[in-house]
């Protein structure tokens, strides 16, 4: 008997070879309709109705789930946590190489790289067109996924395409196109996680009633002069607040370069201090410690960090977009490194032991944020649990870092200090400090609303990442030869849709009991190799 599971490996597998088997009669296989019904994988056009069937099965699929864990736990005491279906709304963007999409469903042209003029040839297909419709070129798809913050479930959601780079007001409508259909199936938008580029952040503040430009300082009678409100009530559920968060592996990122950028140039003598008078500290610490690097690779001396590499201090293009190098910025080896030149045991300190000292304490702060913050491992169980700790205790010293130079400031003590200026040099970028109030302040307001409203449940801030998309955008391009194109993004998009509803659940490392799980050995026995 051919099952739903078995049709789907071979279709999965090939889908030519699929339609061959069925037209050969070697196997009674459902036809590719069935196969699209059952799994929900249909060829999806951009848009949020486009995805009307696909949501409404996963909300199905969500509530046997959740059905099933009541059914198994009813006995437990104290009683399972049940799914609420309330989670993170993540999206982020990619561009795809342009070409003719055509949806071979509604028989239309909805993406296209030229013009009618431009592809002459194509007239068999223009002609079908009306000339009055608006044909858009595909050059970006705008990818949603909502991750359930009470479960692991997720639910990959709408794209949209563009034209062009997306805009803010582009960005709120799809928002509210996203979210109107996820309540619409009873799936909860608790927070919105995205990166840090410009039209993101420009997005954030009219969402939330804020100006265009930097946040500033708040004169109100607010206790934290610094603190901001990155958030706003539930267009479609009032009395839920939705926070903005931004995803903290690009953040890192920022701060990481942020740091590289107070590199000392030719003709700039301005760059990090903490206050009036200070040494200017940076990059030049980092450089530094390479050089100590080879020195002990030189004298096979064992190294202090050994995941750095040189082309992490040089930081070309790839560099700073990849996550990797940032991480090994932050990491304890790295601190370690750093503290023990800066204050030797039993020998004079070195010449330029303060700045080493003074870079040490910016890349710890930023290791209480990310490392053993919002990209730990730990979950987040209560507003006084360690994480959160980590969390205030690493912002805290970039809000006192920026206080002091304004203390310093209004006394006139030093020049002017304008951290709004693209100048200013003494402080991190003010693109770069907002980026950073909204992803403590939208975190830490989302883990006290979403406990407060829960309590028993938890928070993983590993799930709050934009990464997931990012890994599906990887996915994605696998399946279309390493060249993702307006073509072939929704084919890879259902393609991946399909083999995720057939494969089973992965386990993990970290899944419990994995130890005693049974070796598989060969059967041959071993040889020695004097006995060969």
């Amino acid at each position: 008997m051919t099952t739903y599971r078995i049709a789907l490996a071979v279709y999965v597998r090939s889908p030519s070879a699929y339609n061959a088997l069925k037209e050969l009669g070697v196997m009674q296989l459902p036809s590719e309709s069935s196969l699209k019904d059952f799994t929900g994988a249909k060829l999806f056009s951009p848009g949020a109705a486009a995805w009307e069937n696909h949501v409404k099965h996963e909300a199905e699929r969500y509530q046997q789930i959740r059905k099933g864990v009541a059914e198994v736990c009813s006995d437990i005491v104290p009683p399972a946590r049940i799914p609420q279906q309330e989670g993170v709304l993540i999206f982020d963007e990619v561009r795809v190489i342009g070409k003719i999409l055509w949806n071979s469903k509604s028989q239309r042209v909805y993406g296209l790289a030229m013009s009618g003029d431009e592809l002459s040839s194509l007239h068999d297909m223009y002609k079908t067109v009306d000339p009055k419709s608006r044909l858009q070129k595909t050059k970006y798809c705008l990818q949603f996924l909502w991750r359930d913050c009470t479960s692991d479930f997720d639910l990959i959601g709408p794209y949209f395409t563009s034209e062009g780079s997306q805009s803010s007001s582009h960005i709120i409508v799809c928002l509210q196109d996203t979210m109107r259909l996820l309540h619409k199936h009873g799936f909860i938008v608790n927070s919105i996680v995205c990166d840090g580029a410009s039209t993101n952040l420009a997005a954030i503040k009219t969402s939330t009633g804020s100006n265009n430009g930097p946040y500033g300082i708040s004169e109100g009678p607010l206790p934290n002069p610094h603190e901001i409100t990155p958030w706003f009530w539930n267009w479609y559920i009032p009395n839920i607040p939705v926070f903005w968060i931004i995803c903290p592996s690009h953040q890192l990122k920022n701060m990481i370069n942020a740091l590289w950028q107070s590199k000392p140039v030719t003709g700039r003598k301005k760059g990090f201090q903490t206050h009036h008078a200070s040494p200017v500290f940076g990059w030049e610490a980092i450089e530094s410690m390479w050089r100590r690097e080879k020195d002990r690779r030189s004298k096979n001396i064992s190294r202090e960090v050994p995941g750095l590499q040189e082309s992490y201090i040089k930081r070309d293009s790839w560099t700073k977009l990849n996550v990797r190098p940032a991480k090994v910025m932050q990491q304890e080896q790295v601190l370690a490194e750093l503290a023990q030149y800066a204050a030797p045991i039993g020998q004079q300190p070195p010449s330029d032991a303060e700045t080493t000292m003074m870079t040490r304490d910016y890349l710890r702060a930023a290791s209480l944020l990310f490392e053993n913050g919002v990209l730990s491992h730990e979950v987040i169980n209560s507003t006084h649990c360690q994480v959160l700790q980590n969390i205030r205790e690493g912002y805290q010293f970039f809000e006192d870092w920026l206080d002091t130079l304004l203390d310093e400031n209004a006394q006139q003590k030093e020049t002017e200090f304008l951290l709004t200026s693209p100048r200013e040099r003494r402080f991190i970028s003010w693109q770069t400090w907002d980026l950073l109030r909204v992803m403590y302040f939208g975190l830490t307001g989302l883990a006290e609303s979403f406990l407060s409203r829960h309590p028993g449940f938890f928070l993983s801030p590993l799930r709050l990442n934009g990464s997931a998309v990012e890994t599906l955008f990887s996915q994605f391009k696998a399946r279309a030869g390493g060249k993702l194109t307006s073509l072939n993004y929704e084919t890879s998009l259902r393609s991946y849709i399909c083999k995720k509803n057939l494969a089973p659940k992965a386990v993990h490392h970290s899944g419990r009991d994995y130890r005693n799980v049974h070796l598989k050995l060969p059967d041959a026995p071993l040889i020695r190799k004097k006995d060969m």
